[in-house]
């Protein structure tokens, strides 16, 4: 079983995007915010089912809509098998619907991808656990 954590402020972290461009640019940005963590990537639903089972991530970013999942479903079905993992559901569509949705299935957060520059390191912070004077 792989470690959640590798030291103080070190988590893995697991970007499930099936956008290559999209997750290439979150991996980027991330790193340059966390460079002691350990990152993982997904293009789809079984390959972040293989990811996490291998892994056991401290945190998922996973995308509403993947090739052959509903993300959604996917983060319903990840929380009950390993409750220890957050997960932040990530979408190009927005409402208080896909948020309820994703709230209910066990994710901590929901977030729109046209906010993801604003509110996206904040809550991988808070999911990490991580104060900002930390940082």
């Amino acid at each position: 079983m792989a470690e959640r954590s590798e030291g103080r402020g070190c988590k893995t972290l697991l970007i499930v995007e099936d956008q290559t461009l999209l997750r290439e640019v979150l991996l980027d940005f991330l790193r340059n915010r966390f460079p002691g963590c350990r990152f993982l990537e997904a293009a789809d639903g079984a390959g972040a089912f293989r990811a996490v089972c291998d892994c056991r991530p401290a945190l998922i970013l996973m995308d509403k809509c993947l090739p052959d999942a509903d993300g959604i479903e996917l983060t319903a079905r990840l929380t009950k098998l390993f409750p220890e993992t957050e997960v932040i559901v990530m979408s190009s569509w927005s409402g208080d619907a896909y948020a309820q949705h994703a709230l209910a299935a066990g994710a901590r957060l929901f977030l729109s991808k046209d906010s993801l520059t604003a509110e996206l390191i904040p809550a991988v912070e808070e999911a990490f656990g991580i104060s900002a004077a930390f940082n």
